[in-house]
């Protein structure tokens, strides 16, 4: 099972997203839950960069994969905060109500205040 977790601080502001674990919702190469996770995962990554010239904190097993940590830092301009929320809420939102929402046994989302 795949497992994201979203860290919020008290603001309700998202710090990190953890992602662990496999989905085992198929074949190799023909697992739509791991696909549309790294998807979207990558996606955020990719965008943080393009979008809000933004580098994250990121820890990833590039070995066995199943595990991806992202993390905000604290120097960014108030422009990259708001991109980086949008970008975060926009991969809770995919991952919760599309990827979860219609694959529950192979994935649980959760957001949690840190």
């Amino acid at each position: 099972m795949i497992k994201a977790i979203f860290k919020t601080d008290d603001k309700d502001q998202f710090i990190s997203l953890q992602v662990t674990g496999h989905a085992f919702a198929g074949e190799y190469g023909q697992d739509i839950v791991c696909a549309g996770v790294s998807a979207v995962v990558l996606s955020t990554v990719n965008n943080l960069t393009r979008m809000g010239n933004i580098e994250p904190i990121i820890e990833a097993d590039e070995e066995n994969g199943g595990y991806l940590y992202i993390e905000l830092t604290n120097d960014l301009s108030s422009e990259q905060k708001s991109v980086a929320q949008t970008l975060f809420m926009s991969c809770y939102l995919a991952m919760s109500a599309d990827i979860e929402a219609n694959y529950s046994d192979f994935i649980r989302v959760s957001k949690i205040t840190k």
